[in-house]
């Protein structure tokens, strides 16, 4: 199946001729829902036993990370980097002033699938949210974290929401699928919210989509950002 791409314009450019490709992912997929592929009829391992080695395998990754090591396998690489700048050979760590961040890349099983794959170009929904980037205030990354209680701005296109609707809204889905609605939004545009990261969110991955409707329609309109990001 070739993968589909629609062209958007770039507006990090001044030329009003740039577009840049936009993959347009068919779904999302959970890691329940690819272990029920796995536990398929004539399997000789079960969802439950699927689900548990994950979450032992999760664990163990996990561990070695916080303990300093690299985490190499063929379908990714875990690593961690070291973020500011340090004011001579004698200054040391300040946590106001460094960070350390958790680096993934994918492994060479994932840089072997790139290879042969193919695409069809198509149109742009210009009527779905477009989400194009999400900055986190509390850590300072982009597209990467979400803290909770914190601060967070995403922009794009076509973002604003009738905040009198329960349906609409941002939203943060887990990769179960539990979606939670953001309760506090600062800012409702098209181009721009800012919103307060609810502070009881799970640790875990999540997905950002804004649901909006148009003027007069009851059709639910769902935009996600492309990339997940990461609740400590």
């Amino acid at each position: 199946m070739p993968i589909r791409y629609a062209l958007i314009e770039n507006k990090l450019t001044t030329d009003s001729d740039d577009y840049r490709g936009r993959v347009q992912h068919n779904t999302t997929v959970s890691i329940e829902e690819v272990v029920q592929k796995i536990a398929r009829p004539g399997s000789t391992v079960t969802a439950a036993e699927a689900l548990a080695f994950w979450e032992e395998l999760s664990q163990a990754v996990v561990a070695e990370v916080q303990a300093g090591n690299r985490f190499l396998s063929d379908l990714f690489v875990v690593s961690l980097t070291m973020t500011g700048t340090f004011d001579g050979a004698q200054d040391q760590f300040d946590p106001t002033r460094h960070q350390l961040r958790v680096r993934l890349a994918p492994g060479t099983r994932l840089r072997r699938a790139e290879q042969g794959l193919t695409v069809e170009q198509v149109r742009a929904d210009s009527t779905l949210p477009l989400l194009e980037d999400l900055e986190d205030f509390t850590s300072d990354t982009r597209n990467e974290k979400l803290t909770k209680g914190g601060t967070a701005r995403l922009t794009g296109e076509r973002l604003k929401f009738d905040a009198k609707d329960a349906q609409q809204g941002v939203f943060l889905v887990a990769s179960n699928g539990t979606a939670t609605k953001v309760i506090r939004v600062l800012t409702n545009t098209p181009g721009e919210q800012l919103f307060l990261v609810p502070a009881t969110l799970a640790a875990g991955t999540y997905r950002v989509e804004v649901r909006a409707k148009n003027p007069g329609s009851t059709n639910l309109r769902i935009g996600s950002l492309d990339t997940t990001l990461t609740v400590a």
